[in-house]
């Protein structure tokens, strides 16, 4: 009976292992463990606003490293350079592949194409999602325990991307299953893939040597850009799409005031232009691509355009003649998140020069920038709305900024009064640290001098009393010797050894004198060199 009950004891534990293994690989993040899923997991850490939690690596609360580990658990998190089956330098370049590492000293973050990054950066910020461009990333690498495709279709995002030798093509087109495909600047497909697995004509084994959409070999068919009116993608609306929803665009743009030329239902170069002009104000990333934001745009909350001056609206009207021909650029009058450029590394700088800024200037407008403008703003008693606007780069630029109050230079020199205040204090204890050992040491050597004297003293005592002694023996010795009495030897032995026992006490008396007048002598010169150090000690430290 026993053995039977163990039996059964043992087969539940095994099913109760076995189901909670099938759970938690079921629920395991990394179950696909491949680069467009941890750019996607990435990204839902930044949309759900995850915590910065040092050391967390759960969904929900993760650091930078726990941000790639808590997707594909595998390899050491601080070492995911070394353990990379590929990595490179960002400086020569970031690979197309969707979920590369990135690291610079100390930080990790995830690539999710187009440019774009995913890191956990700090308990202050959160999960960012940013240019590549805005931190100094050293070394994108290939995750390890993650499998990156090397040729076909990858779905990322709500959208498709082909990939040739290891990188998904860009600004180009593909025959792909007998279906002609065409691909943007993002990488991003026209059409939702008819055939997942065909594979596209031109980048068999005889293409291995090119990289991306580069120098390959192409087909009549497909050098030649498709229009959106066939299978066309109803999420995405880019460059070269038509038909009512591009008309719906071109009209919802007109009527904020973006889109000032001809309602043709074709997405042009005009209309991208006025869409990035759309997701610049709205605060989006600026790609010209219609997506997700199509929904901010048609909601009631969607920003109007900025007010033009009259020189821009006739400019405006002669662009209107065809939607090919270039809008000209407005001129530059303030800047926010999300811009760039040369005028955004003047500001830093000078942000840096007044103490507002401690970071190094990148070129981009963050968080970091956005702070210390407002920070600037508040102090010059400006509206700190956080834009670095003309009055704002004015008053910055000005030979008379308000520098940052937390560095004002009073409180250095309070600084400086008080460290002075203080070295005097010192000196002042010092002095009358070293008057008492002086009177300390003449005491000292006043009493073992005294010692010394009461010693000799005694010591003179002994020897005038040994001396009488001495002379009353001699003197009993001749009185003797004069009367020729007669002295028994025994007489003799006896005050021979009288004689001889006075001579050793008074020799030891005195060595006995001597030896506590030296013990004295080496503890005084031990006290006076000690003093001495002690006192060069607090006089130099």
């Amino acid at each position: 009976m026993k053995t039977h009950l163990k039996k059964l004891i043992a087969i539940v534990t095994a099913l109760v292992v076995l189901s909670s293994v099938c759970v938690v690989s079921t629920i395991s993040p990394n179950a696909a463990g491949t680069g467009a899923g941890l750019a996607e997991w990435a990204l839902t850490a930044y949309y759900e606003g995850w915590d910065y939690v040092w050391g967390g690596a759960s969904r929900g609360a993760v650091d930078c490293s726990g941000l790639i580990y808590s997707y594909s658990p595998t390899g050491s998190r601080t070492e995911m350079v070394d353990t990379s089956q590929e990595w490179g330098y960002v400086s020569s370049g970031i690979p197309r592949v969707h979920g590369l590492g990135l690291h610079q000293p100390g930080h990790y973050g995830v690539y999710v194409g187009n440019g774009m990054a995913v890191d956990a950066r700090g308990t202050d910020y959160g999960v960012c999602y940013e240019s590549t461009s805005s931190k100094a990333w050293v070394e994108w690498f290939k995750v390890c325990g993650v499998s990156y495709p090397s040729t076909g279709w990858v779905k990322f995002n709500g959208e498709y991307f082909y990939y040739e030798n290891g990188e998904y093509v860009v600004n180009t087109s593909r025959t792909i299953g007998g279906v002609t495909y065409s691909f943007s600047s993002s990488g991003a497909s026209d059409q939702t893939p008819s055939d997942m697995s065909a594979v596209a004509n031109g980048s068999g084994s005889s293409d291995s040597g090119n990289s991306g959409g580069s120098g390959k070999k192409k087909s009549s068919s497909s050098s030649s850009s498709s229009s959106s009116s066939g299978t066309s993608n109803p999420n995405v609306l880019k460059l070269g799409s038509s038909g009512d929803k591009v008309t719906k665009l071109q009209n919802r743009l007109a009527e904020l005031g973006y889109y000032s030329g001809p309602v043709t239902g074709y997405f042009g170069e005009l209309t991208e232009k006025a869409f990035k002009k759309f997701q610049k104000t709205a605060g989006l990333y600026v790609d010209g691509i219609a997506g997700t934001d199509l929904e901010i745009l048609y909601s009631d909350s969607a920003p109007s355009a900025p007010a033009k001056t009259e020189k821009k609206a006739k400019k405006s009207e002669k662009s209107e003649e065809a939607e090919e021909e270039t809008e000209p650029e407005e001129e530059k009058t303030s800047w926010q998140l999300g811009d760039q450029g040369e005028k955004v590394v003047e500001i830093q700088n000078r942000l840096a020069e007044l103490n507002y800024y401690n970071e190094e200037s990148t070129g981009y407008f963050g968080d970091i920038t956005e702070n210390a403008v407002v920070a600037f703003q508040n102090a010059s008693g400006l509206e700190p709305s956080g834009i670095a606007d003309e009055d704002t780069v004015a008053a910055l630029l000005a030979d008379d900024a308000v520098e940052n109050p937390l560095f004002a230079e009073d409180e250095e020199e309070e600084t400086e009064e008080e460290t002075e205040e203080e070295t005097e204090a010192e000196e002042a204890n010092y002095e009358e640290y070293e008057a008492e050992e002086v009177e300390a040491d003449e005491a000292e050597e006043l009493s073992v001098y005294e010692v010394a004297e009461d010693n000799a003293e005694n010591a003179q005592s002994i020897v005038v009393k040994t001396n009488k002694l001495s002379k009353k023996a001699l003197a009993g010795a001749i009185k003797s010797d004069e009367k020729f009495v007669s002295v028994s030897p025994e007489e003799h032995n006896t005050n021979f050894l009288m004689w001889m026992l006075i001579v050793f006490a008074l020799a030891a008396v005195v060595s006995g004198t001597m030896f506590v007048i030296s013990r004295r002598n080496a503890s005084y010169s031990g006290k006076r060199s000690k003093s001495r150090s002690e006192r060069m000690t607090v006089r130099y430290w």
